[in-house]
């Protein structure tokens, strides 16, 4: 496995981790933890996913793929639905655990067909475009703020 599938996995599993933090603290109506912070960090890390895979590797791999490369395609569309309905319930307060399980349930099953699709593509291009992209984006995450990772909520007693 190259690296960049293997960081594109840890990505995804660093997405999940954001969704999961996200979720707990929904649930326990942390306080402490500024939901609407929390929620910016995961859409911001979700779309800027998103955007990059459909920049970057999808054209490149489009043409021998053209049916599944459509698929992941509508899958993305689904998912920036959901964020765009996850954020309004954001705004309005009305945000519910349930909503965000949701999301990373699709979000797990999407990855999982990525990761046996579009990333074992990925390993067969010789385009440097797809690594470029990647690499981009990989380096705005790194370079982020240290307090941009959403942290652990307090567990409650």
């Amino acid at each position: 496995m190259n690296d960049l599938k293997q960081r594109l996995l840890a990505d995804h599993a660093d997405l999940e981790r954001q969704l999961q933090v996200l979720a707990r603290a929904v649930e326990a109506n942390d306080a402490a933890c500024d939901l609407r912070e929390c929620w910016t960090r995961v859409e911001s890390s979700l779309r800027d996913h998103l955007d990059t895979e459909e920049r970057t590797i999808f054209p490149v791999v489009a043409a021998a793929h053209r049916e599944e490369i459509e698929a992941l395609r509508a899958e993305h569309q689904a998912i920036r639905k959901s964020l765009t309905e996850l954020g309004l319930a954001v705004e309005l307060h009305t945000l519910r655990k349930a909503a965000v399980d949701k999301l990373f349930l699709f979000l797990s099953e999407h990855a999982a067909r990525e990761n046996h699709s579009l990333y074992d593509w990925l390993e067969d291009t010789s385009d440097s475009g797809p690594r470029r992209g990647l690499l981009a984006m990989f380096d705005r995450r790194n370079h982020s703020a240290p307090d941009a990772r959403p942290s652990e909520p307090a567990a409650s007693s």
